[in-house]
């Protein structure tokens, strides 16, 4: 008894929910049916805002075709483009790999043109204003009584600039409504930017040329005062090196020292062949033996000439050191004046071919515009006169909805009465 009234309780529970989904899928299908037939009734008005919309847009768009761009509220708008390379770093190109051979680096290598600079200078403020005179967007656009940062800005908005790192090529472009106009702003921008570099870049190469004549002559002027130097120690002591010296004075000291030696010989052999203490030969014999062994003393001693002098024989080894530096030092300038030299030919040859930025496709005058996709406006004016259409109507069908339920209206009118009634207290 207990199992059948179980299974009783089990099929009505079933029928239960069968007969709730039954009703929520019948409720869901009269609910659509029910919007169906709101927009079914209103459809009229819903075709009629769609075709309005429609014509609307088709008409708005032969309108601002057939007027001058100037008047038209929207205009074709045309782009000009070109495109540029950026010159690549002088330590990677020809002139690098002189200086790399010659163990020396571009002077001013540092101020070569990279995308970051060109980015920057491209949005400076002296660039923009430069253009602005250059293209004549004052009168082209009437900014008589705009700001210079309204007009910059202006520049800015219609300009389009894209650099690729990995190629080095930078895309300069700009919009407006004439297609000319467009192409010559494009170069008055290009034309600027290389007066721009071609300006800073004669000035830095002017700077660093400058600085190597000014080393180069500073070096020069030091070479002149060593060899001055050198040329004074020749002319005092008529050797050109202290070699010569060492050598001029140990071959007049060895033929002293023989011509004395000869001397002490004939006076010994004169006085034991004369006994005679003031024998006329015996004193000259004496005479030119005290005055060669002077002489070898006055040149170990050392002596200063008419015309030349001699240096003591020990400060040989110090005069051979100072002659030393001085010729290595002017070995020294010697070479820095061929580097600077070699530098300042690198930087002239620099200065002549290097370039910012090569031109790889000038702009043209465009042809095809850019913009307003009039075929794209009008289908999303359409879509929205549809759909306003459908809000109007489910609008429309429901103020109808309200006013025909008296029990609505009644709390409607209790709630504004209430309101009236708290405004006056």
């Amino acid at each position: 008894m207990r199992l059948d009234e179980l299974a009783n309780r089990h099929y009505y529970m079933k029928e239960m929910e069968s007969s709730d989904s039954h009703s929520q899928e019948r409720t869901l299908l009269e609910g659509v049916l029910h919007y169906l037939a709101i927009l079914v009734r209103y459809r009229w008005l819903i075709i009629g805002m769609t075709v309005a919309g429609a014509v609307g847009a088709v008409v708005f768009s032969l309108i601002t075709l057939r007027l001058p761009p100037e008047q038209s509220p929207l205009p074709n708008r045309y782009r000009a483009q070109a495109t540029l390379l950026l010159g690549e770093d002088p330590t990677e190109g020809g002139v690098g790999a002189i200086l790399e051979s010659m163990g020396m680096s571009v002077p001013g290598a540092g101020g070569t043109a990279s995308g970051r600079l060109m980015l920057q200078v491209l949005n400076s403020r002296s660039f923009l204003d430069n253009v602005i005179e250059r293209a004549g967007m004052i009168e082209y656009y009437g900014m008589h009584g705009a700001t210079r940062t309204q007009q910059r800005g202006l520049v800015q908005a219609n300009s389009g600039v894209s650099y690729n790192d990995r190629t080095g090529v930078l895309a300069i472009s700009y919009e407006a409504i004439h297609p000319q106009y467009a192409y010559q702003v494009v170069n008055a921008m290009v034309a600027e930017l290389d007066s721009w570099f071609r300006e800073r870049g004669v000035l830095t190469r002017g700077r660093t040329l400058v600085a190597l004549q000014e080393t180069l002559a500073e070096v020069e002027r030091e070479m002149s005062e060593i060899e001055d130097e050198i040329r004074l120690f020749q002319q005092r002591y008529g050797v050109l090196s202290v070699e010569e010296l060492a050598t001029s004075q140990s071959t007049m000291l060895r033929g002293l020292e023989t011509e004395l030696v000869q001397l002490e010989r004939a006076i010994r052999t004169q006085r034991e062949r004369t006994r005679i203490e003031n024998d006329p030969e015996l004193i000259r014999l004496r005479t030119e033996r005290d005055i060669a062994a002077q002489l070898m003393r006055e040149i170990e001693a050392g002596y200063a000439g008419a015309d030349r002098s001699m240096p003591p024989r020990a400060e040989l080894p110090q005069l051979a050191q100072q002659l030393g530096r001085l010729q290595t030092n002017l070995e020294i300038q010697r070479r820095i004046a061929t580097s600077l030299q070699q530098q300042y030919e690198v930087a002239r040859l620099s200065a002549e071919t290097s370039a910012a930025f090569t031109v790889l496709e000038h702009a043209e005058v465009p042809e095809a515009k850019v913009g307003p996709f009039r075929g794209q406006l009008s289908m999303m004016i359409t879509m929205a006169a549809f759909g306003a259409g459908i809000a109007l109507a489910f609008l429309h069908y429901g103020w109808k909805s309200l006013r025909a339920n008296p029990r609505l209206m009644g709390i409607i009118a209790q709630s504004k009465s209430k309101s009236k009634s708290d405004e006056s207290s």
